[in-house]
Formats: structure tokens, C-alpha cells, sequence
């Protein structure tokens, strides 16, 4: 009976599905993450979906850096260290974790950045037929977002309608859809 109930208990921890945990991603607490479209998705569409927007590394890792000042400020207005050098060593190991978390997010954070910018160049390389990154870079206009750089290639290549604006415009004509039946 002892045996047959501790069996039990053990297949429902093994089914118990818990969230997936990377050891790897240790650093990061994913807060600021949007969900990304697919790849097969529409370009312009995975640009207004913020795909190509500056990595939410960046801001987890301002979030820690300001975490380990006030941790040791904290510490050091609370301690009883008279000797004012061990008390900033002391300070500094009571908050290091978020000084070491910090730094490595901002790593992981220039890294995924090299590769979205890597990424949106050769999009739209690919939608518009050419590469006018270089040329896009020295002249910055509008606001500097990836859509407005997505209308500047547009405007340069001398396209009306790209391939990503004809297939969203088929994608919105579909019969069938709902909403959109225009057979009746």
C-alpha cells in the first residue's frame, strides 16, 4: 500500500509540467520581451510589430544597475562598519549579483542587437532588391524608427507597392474571412 501511494506520487511530479527554465538565461527575467512574430510573417508587419526594436535587454539591465545603487546605498547608510573603505567592500558584495547580472544582460543585449540589425538589413535587402544600409545610416530622417527606414527604402527604390503591402492587401480580400466576405 506504502509503495503503491509514494508510485503514485511520483508519476504526478512527473507529470507536473513546470515552467521551462534555461540555466543558461539565469540573467534575465524576460519582462520587457514582446512576443515576435514568425518569420514568415509580412516585413512590414513584424516591423510595426517591434521585432526590430532595440533590444529589451537593454532596459533590464538599467533596471538592475539602478537595483545594485540602491541596494548599496542601502548598505551603506545601515551598517556598522566605522572604517569607511570595508564598509563600501562590504557594500559592493551585498549588492554584486546585481552589478554581475547587469553587465552580463548588457552583453546579451548588444549581441541580440547585432543580430536584429543584421537581420532587418538583409529584409529589406530582400524586399526591396537592394541594399541602401549604408546610405540609410548617414541620412537619418523622421523619427529614426525601423518603419520610418522601411518607407525611406521604399521612397529611394522608387517602389509603390511592395510585395509585403500587395500581400497584405490579398491576406485582407480573402472570401471567407470573417467580416470580410464580399461575395454577398
Amino acid at each position: 500500500m506504502v509503495v503503491s501511494n509514494i508510485f503514485c506520487i511520483f508519476v504526478l511530479i512527473l507529470k507536473h509540467k513546470t515552467m521551462a527554465y534555461s540555466p543558461f538565461r539565469w540573467f534575465t527575467e524576460g519582462k520587457y520581451r514582446k512576443k515576435p512574430l514568425k518569420s514568415n510573417e509580412l516585413l512590414l508587419d513584424r516591423i510595426q510589430n517591434g521585432d526590430f526594436e532595440s533590444s529589451p535587454f537593454f532596459l533590464e539591465s538599467r533596471d538592475n544597475e539602478k537595483l545594485y545603487a540602491k541596494m548599496h546605498q542601502q548598505f551603506m547608510d545601515t551598517s556598522l562598519i566605522s572604517d569607511m573603505n570595508d564598509r563600501r567592500v562590504e557594500a559592493h558584495q551585498f549588492a554584486r549579483m546585481k552589478r554581475i547580472k547587469a553587465q552580463k544582460l548588457m552583453e546579451k543585449g548588444i549581441e541580440e542587437e547585432q543580430l536584429r540589425l543584421q537581420k532587418l538589413k538583409t529584409e529589406l535587402a530582400f524586399e526591396f532588391g537592394k541594399c541602401l544600409w549604408d546610405k540609410c545610416l548617414q541620412k537619418q530622417r523622421g523619427k529614426g524608427t525601423t518603419e520610418d527606414i522601411y518607407h525611406w527604402y521604399k521612397k529611394q527604390t522608387g517602389v509603390n507597392i511592395t510585395t509585403t503591402e500587395m500581400m497584405r492587401i490579398s491576406k485582407s480580400r480573402r472570401p471567407g474571412k470573417l467580416g470580410r466576405n464580399f461575395n454577398s
